[in-house]
């Protein structure tokens, strides 16, 4: 890890985070077999290097520099010292707000000391930043002009990454960094960073998007699962793609696996809007295991939202009519600040190939959406227990059945006997 990237990783986590990441790091240096020889006071010794990091002090920004610092203060025994210390009490003696403006001013005076050419931090990192920014500001009770002008640099590096934010695209923040972090900034940071808006229709659909709240607005979000007209607010003109990437990200934080996705299938709808037809994320679903050998299966967001379009729209419709023309929206959420890449995974596409979806828009670390077509719809694919078994679960979570589904489960058994 360079000392760039090591100082950004410090800067973007809370003080509670980095303690656990250079605790983590120090016990990984003991294999199990090693572990006579790890010093009794050791716990002690690494809330020192995390309490050193926590500060921002010089040498501390890797887990290679906790493992070096650690051998030397164990060769010294100089941890006995500070034995008492325990993890709460030490996270707790901190000036939170003091350590994250050092940590952040590390970056920030390392980053404008490189020349032009080596200066660049990924879309990731900057969200990073911002992340850390956010944390700063939550321990400001002063409302202090340093801590504004922090969020000011860390936009501002956002900016030099991202150049369409300056000119053309500042909405497009909206692609690089979840939007909970982008609410918790001032206000004024957006535009004194550099974000430009090239016109009065931009700015006002940038100001819709920053006051968005998934979870007061019950006709933009209603529970997955409950019926919905065809003449609700789920047809809007006020549907773009950055609204569907944050609500299939709102969706996602709902997720309770390791793998936070969420979905959102649209289509056009005749008088020139956008139709949300249905909303899923990833999540587990108990299974009964005298039926099917299974105790459990993860139900995919885009299994999910399928399952949810038929329920709201009905199965004829949305297999004749509505999923031939549809796009679906997939979110993948990185931590608390950023996006990763999520394409249709490999049961996942040849799903959404089965019940006609091939238009497909999914999110990327570098800010962007991706678009790709799938190949060629067919129906047939229902059949495979890749994509059966998982949407069946699916439709019986939602208390309904399909018919094109049961019937090609049903061929599919009866070839499998033959």
């Amino acid at each position: 890890m360079t000392e760039i990237a090591g100082l950004i990783n410090v800067a973007s986590l809370s003080n509670h985070e980095l303690f656990t990441e250079v605790i983590a790091a120090i016990s990984r240096c003991f294999k199990s077999r090693n572990k006579k020889e790890r010093p009794k006071n050791w716990m002690s010794i690494a809330v020192q290097i995390a309490i050193s990091t926590a500060e921002g002090q010089v040498g501390y920004t890797s887990s290679a520099d906790w493992v070096e610092q650690f051998r030397v203060l164990s060769r010294n025994d100089t941890g006995s010292g500070s034995k008492d210390v325990k993890f709460a009490e030490a996270l707790n003696m901190l000036n939170a707000k003091e350590c994250y403006m050092k940590r952040l001013n590390n970056v920030l005076d390392l980053h404008s000391s490189l020349p032009d050419n080596n200066n660049n931090l990924t879309v990731r990192q900057a969200a990073g930043l911002i992340r850390g920014s956010v944390l700063l500001s939550k321990e400001d009770n002063d409302n202090d002009d340093a801590v504004k002008n922090i969020q000011i640099s860390v936009i501002k590096l956002l900016v030099r990454t991202m150049p369409r934010l300056g000119t053309t695209n500042p909405n497009d923040i909206f692609l690089a960094v979840q939007l909970p972090l982008l609410q918790s900034l001032d206000r004024t940071a957006f535009t004194n960073g550099g974000i430009a808006f090239p016109s009065k229709k931009v700015m006002e659909e940038f100001d819709y998007l920053l006051d968005l709240d998934f979870d007061c607005d019950t006709d933009s979000i209603a529970q997955v699962g409950e019926k919905r007209k065809r003449n609700s607010d789920d047809r809007t003109a006020q549907h773009s793609k950055y609204t569907l990437l944050l609500e299939a990200a709102h969706l996602a934080r709902k997720g309770a696996v390791r793998a936070q996705h969420g979905a959102v299938i649209f289509c056009p709808a005749p008088d020139g809007a956008m139709q949300v037809l249905g909303r899923g994320w990833n999540h587990d679903y108990l299974m009964d295991r005298a039926k099917t050998n299974k105790n459990k299966v993860v139900l995919h967001s885009e299994c999910h939202a399928i399952a949810d379009a038929i329920k709201n729209h009905g199965e004829d419709d949305c297999f004749n009519v509505l999923f031939p023309k549809a796009t679906i929206f997939i979110a993948e959420l990185e931590s608390d600040f950023a996006y990763e890449t999520c394409h249709p995974c490999p049961k996942c596409d040849p799903l959404l190939r089965a019940v006609g979806i091939i238009s497909v828009f999914y999110t990327t670390p570098d800010g962007c959406l991706t678009q790709m077509e799938l190949s060629t719809p067919t129906c047939e694919l229902l059949g495979n227990e890749n994509c059966s078994l998982p949407l069946k679960a699916a439709c019986d979570e939602q208390g309904i059945t399909c018919k094109r589904l049961d019937a090609a489960m049903k061929e599919a058994a009866e070839k499998a006997k033959e």
